[in-house]
């Protein structure tokens, strides 16, 4: 009876300890870590979350750079770190939902290994095409596609990109050759000088050549119109439907973080896209802030895991 007595009260005592830890949290510095180089979307995201953590929990929060592998590494190294809050990462589509299937012999399964925190901001896709394409809409693009072989850009052989247009193809009963660049800019450059055809890109790094009049866009991937190009319509609205996509990036923690950790970073994360100056930046670059609860990032993911395995593997598509 004693020792069962003992082992309650050090029960106790435990929980009540995790439970002032996650109350206290954070009590140092800690550590979010990018598996891209500095300047670049997710990099821009990360420092957009950790400058609102900071500010509002009077603690530093460290952006620390670590690219390789497509990312995948640094999602791997904060899987592997210990539960206690201190390293989180900020993950996107990529490395989250391509890369697991496309590495299979890293034997990496975010959905195991690493706890949700919050989806902070979506990226939609576009439809672009080169300006002397002539088709004006939808429909006839498809019908051109089945009478004549069209070349689709892409930023690189497995990018969520090539998946998106893969995915596209897939859809509408076409097929386009694919023609891999090393990243958006060379691929969209190429379109615009007529060397390709199409491409499924992101709004955020086309919509400067739609406006300028280099590329046409005819539809965009998102549940509504962007406010970067509100002329453009959604592929929803057009009567396309279940080819809502794009990337993504969110903030994540090591499976077993307290989940009082997790609903702090998540409501202070949650008020700060309501910022009105960082919903004009974000949304005049073509982004979209979402936020939510940890169940919707766990649910995206899930979601983009399943739709980007069955065109890899159907396609037996191999790193580059």
């Amino acid at each position: 009876m004693k020792k069962l007595s003992l082992i309650f009260l050090s029960f106790i005592f435990y929980s009540n300890f995790v439970f002032a830890q996650a109350t206290n949290y954070p009590t140092r510095p800690v550590k979010m870590i990018v598996g891209f180089t500095a300047g670049g979307a997710v990099d821009a995201a990360g420092r957009t979350m950790a400058q609102a953590l900071q500010k509002s929990l009077d603690q530093s929060f460290i952006v620390d750079n670590r690219p390789g592998v497509g990312g995948m590494l640094a999602m791997q190294e904060v899987a592997r770190a210990s539960p206690d809050g201190y390293t989180l990462a900020v993950g996107s589509a990529g490395p989250l939902t391509v890369s697991p299937t496309i590495f299979k012999n890293a034997n990496f399964d975010p959905r195991q290994t690493l706890a949700p925190v919050i989806w902070f901001v979506n990226n939609p896709g576009i439809l672009v095409i080169r300006k002397d394409l002539p088709v004006n809409n939808i429909a006839d693009l498809v019908a051109l596609s089945k009478s004549k072989q069209l070349n689709m850009a892409s930023a690189g052989t497995g990018s969520v990109l090539h998946l998106m247009g893969e995915y596209f193809q897939d859809k509408m009963g076409i097929k386009w050759t694919h023609i891999p660049y090393k990243g958006s800019g060379p691929a969209l450059l190429d379109l615009a000088a007529g060397r390709t055809d199409v491409a499924l890109d992101l709004i955020t790094s086309s919509a400067p050549m739609v406006k300028s009049g280099q590329l046409r866009a005819l539809a965009v991937t998102s549940t509504k119109r962007s406010l970067a190009l509100p002329d453009v319509p959604t592929l929803n609205e057009l009567g396309y439907d279940g080819l809502v996509m794009g990337s993504w990036m969110g903030l994540l923690a090591p499976k077993g973080t307290s989940s009082e950790s997790i609903d702090k970073l998540n409501a202070i994360l949650n008020q700060a896209i309501k910022d009105p100056e960082l919903i004009t930046r974000v949304s005049n670059a073509g982004g979209e802030l979402t936020g939510g609860s940890p169940q919707d990032l766990a649910n995206l993911m899930n979601k983009d895991l399943n739709r980007w395995a069955i065109i890899i593997n159907r396609l037996n598509i191999q790193p580059d």
